[in-house]
C-alpha cells in the first residue's frame, strides 16, 4: 500500500522535524534554532498534522519517537542533506568539468582571443575544450537557440536574451613583403588603389567591410579574395599584392612571417570586439570561468603595439575615445 504524502511540507519545517527527532525536546529543539519554545510547539503541531502521527511523546524520561518518527530520522536527514546540495550555488571543479564549448568565430576571434588563452585552458582545465564553426550570419540565432555557447564578433550583437562584454577596440594596418615599394614612402588613398590587394572577407553573409566605409576603395584591384584572414601572410609572400587587415592581425602574421606592417591613410573607423553568451549561462560556473579566461588578456587595455603606426591609422577619425566609452558600458558583463 502507497502512503499518502504530506501536503504543504516545506524545506524548513522538515529541517525543524529533524532537529527534534534529534533532540528528542521542545525547549532544546527551540534553544538550537533560536526560537522561542511556544514557537516549537506549534510547529510540533503542524508536523503531527501534516504527518497525521504524534512523532514525539511523553515518555518517563522525557520525550520519545514514535515508530513513525525513528523510520523518517535516517531518510530525512539524507533528504535534507541532498535538497541542500541541490539548491546550494554550485562550485566549479575545474578537475572534474567534462565539457566542449560551441563557439562561432573569424579566424581573427581564433588566433586574437583563442589562441593566447588555449594553455591556460590546457593546463586548468583537463576536461573543457573548444569547438569552433565560422562566424556567419545565422550565428546570433544559433546563439539564442542553444545550438552555440559563445560569439566573438566585431560588433555588439543583439537578441533575446544575449548578453556582452567588451574586450578591446581594433584599428587597420596595412600588410606587405618587408622590400614591397610601399613602405619606401606613407602610401596615400590613391598610392593604395596602385597596388593589387589581398582581401578578406568577414564571414558568411557580411560583404567587404573595406569598401563599406571607403566605396572609392571598390576600384581597387582585388587580386585574391579569401574567407581566412590566415591565409593572408602566404598569398603576400611574392608579388606585389598589398593587404589591410586589423591591427593585431597584421602585426602578427609580419613578426611570423617576415612581412612588414605600414600606415593605413584611409580613415577607418575603428571597430570594437566582444565576446557574447546567452542568459541561460548566466549562472553557469564553467562559462562564467570561460568568459574570464577569454577576457583577461585584454583587461589591462592589451599592448598599443606601435604607437606611430596606431596614431596614423586613427587619425582624422575622431571617434576612436567616444567609440570606445560608449561600447563599454553598454555592454552587462559576467561576473
Amino acid at each position: 500500500m502507497v502512503g499518502r504524502l504530506p501536503q504543504h511540507t516545506d524545506f524548513t519545517l522538515l529541517h525543524h522535524l529533524l532537529v527534534l527527532i534529534e533532540m528528542r525536546s521542545v525547549s532544546r529543539a527551540a534553544d538550537r534554532l533560536g526560537i522561542g519554545q511556544p514557537a516549537m510547539s506549534r510547529i510540533l503541531a503542524r508536523l503531527r498534522d501534516q504527518f497525521a502521527d504524534a512523532l514525539l511523546v511523553r515518555g518517563p524520561r522525557g520525550m520519545t519517537l514514535t515508530p513513525r518518527a525513528e523510520a523518517l530520522s535516517g531518510p530525512l536527514r539524507n533528504w535534507l542533506r541532498d535538497g541542500e546540495n541541490l539548491l546550494r550555488e554550485p562550485e566549479l571543479n575545474l578537475q572534474q568539468v567534462r565539457r566542449s564549448f560551441h563557439l562561432a568565430s573569424t579566424d581573427y576571434g581564433a588566433l586574437t582571443v583563442l589562441a593566447p588563452t588555449l594553455a591556460q585552458i590546457e593546463r586548468e582545465a583537463l576536461g573543457i575544450g573548444l569547438t569552433v564553426e565560422p562566424l556567419s550570419d545565422a550565428s546570433v540565432r544559433r546563439l539564442e537557440e542553444g545550438q552555440l555557447d559563445l560569439l566573438l564578433t566585431g560588433w555588439d550583437p543583439q537578441g533575446t536574451g544575449l548578453q556582452s562584454r567588451w574586450l578591446f577596440q581594433e584599428d587597420y594596418l596595412g600588410l606587405a613583403r618587408a622590400d614591397h615599394p610601399v613602405h619606401d614612402n606613407r602610401p596615400s588613398a590613391d598610392d593604395l588603389l596602385r597596388w593589387p590587394h589581398v582581401a578578406t572577407s568577414i564571414g558568411e553573409g557580411f560583404g567587404d567591410w573595406i569598401t563599406d566605409e571607403r566605396p572609392d576603395m571598390a576600384d581597387r584591384r582585388v587580386l585574391c579574395r579569401s574567407e581566412s584572414f590566415s591565409l593572408t601572410p602566404y598569398l603576400l609572400a611574392e608579388g606585389q599584392a598589398v593587404a589591410i587587415l586589423p591591427r593585431r592581425a597584421a602585426r602578427r602574421f609580419a613578426s611570423a612571417h617576415g612581412l612588414r606592417t605600414f600606415a593605413v591613410p584611409l580613415g577607418l573607423k575603428p571597430f570594437d570586439y566582444y565576446l557574447s553568451w546567452h542568459e541561460r549561462s548566466q549562472d553557469d560556473p564553467a562559462t562564467h570561468w570561460m568568459v574570464a579566461t577569454l577576457a583577461a588578456a585584454f583587461e589591462d587595455g592589451d599592448g598599443a603595439g606601435d604607437v606611430q603606426e596606431t596614431e596614423a591609422v586613427c587619425s582624422g577619425d575622431g571617434r576612436r575615445e567616444g567609440h570606445s566609452a560608449a561600447a563599454r558600458t553598454s555592454v552587462a558583463p559576467i561576473t
